[in-house]
């Protein structure tokens, strides 16, 4: 399993070593400190005595900013224990089984039409070439349309996700090239707030938990003065209540196909739904205007 760092190393490893001197005696730990990344934990055996190495254990080390924990099966309990007591130091987020992830870039690249600056012929004629070719291996679609996407997540997901109003609404008009994407998407943001609720927090950020759940790029606010200036656009009312929808997951640039913005009211609390503001077009910035 691996689990992201929320503090430093080094903290981390003194934690580790002084969960381990607690518990050398109630769990018969033997405790190899390999280097000041990297520690093999077994229980002592005439096997343990003679090398370390064969015996079942539990082996964790620090690589870049994640804990990696190895553990054989005989040894699960000693991984549970001593994550669990790690997270609950706020040291390491939420465990995540190494393969299903998947690497993950912030996408923060600023365009050079979302800076103002002409595109030129050329760059338009490439990235044309580059829809066509990915259009052309693209797999059979699920759904035809985004409001049909749409309607099946919110069926499938149950209370944990709620499509406002506008919602549908947009969703009906949108052209988004992809409608399977979309699906993909307010599953994976209903499964956040169910797992939100479950583990009463996500153990990191909404971004980093969408991100490395399946390369999703949530961006969790707007600019404030953005928010001021487009206030209907960025509030919804539901069950009475204005609620802001400034956290977004985003796909694209340029056209309506090829453009995609999911708005968001992130969950207050673990235990909320995630609902759903707006799907298809992107909402106007001080930058961008409608």
């Amino acid at each position: 399993m691996k689990y992201l760092l929320l503090k430093s190393a080094d903290r981390l490893m003194q934690k580790i070593q002084t969960w381990a001197r607690d518990h050398r005696d109630q769990l018969h730990l033997v405790a190899d400190y390999r280097s000041s990344l990297e520690v093999r934990l077994v229980t002592q055996s005439p096997i343990s005595v003679l090398d370390i190495d064969s015996a079942p254990g539990c082996t964790l080390c620090i690589r870049q900013d994640a804990l990696i924990v190895a553990c054989s099966q005989a040894c699960a309990g000693i991984e549970l224990k001593i994550t669990a007591f790690l997270q609950k130091q706020k040291l390491i987020g939420t465990g995540i089984p190494l393969e299903e992830i998947v690497p993950f870039r912030r996408k923060n690249i600023r365009h050079d039409h979302e800076l103002g600056r002409q595109v030129s012929a050329e760059a338009k004629a490439k990235r044309r070439q580059r829809r066509e070719e990915c259009a052309s291996v693209r797999p059979e679609s699920k759904f035809v349309a985004v409001i049909e996407a749409a309607l099946s997540a919110e069926e499938e997901a149950g209370a944990w996700l709620i499509l406002s109003e506008r919602a549908k609404e947009t969703a009906r008009t949108s052209c988004y090239v992809d409608p399977d994407y979309v699906h993909q998407a307010l599953m994976d943001l209903a499964h956040a707030a169910k797992y939100n609720a479950d583990h009463k927090g996500l153990g990191m950020s909404w971004a980093d938990f969408l991100g490395q759940l399946r390369s999703h790029d949530f961006v969790p606010n707007t600019s404030p003065n953005t928010i001021k200036r487009h206030y209907n656009e960025y509030h919804i009312s539901h069950e009475g209540e204005d609620l802001c929808i400034a956290a977004h997951i985003r796909q694209g640039n340029g056209s309506a196909q090829d453009c995609l913005r999911i708005y968001v009211v992130q969950p207050r609390k673990p235990g909320d739904p995630i609902i759903i503001g707006q799907i298809g077009a992107h909402l106007p910035t001080d930058e961008r205007p409608h």
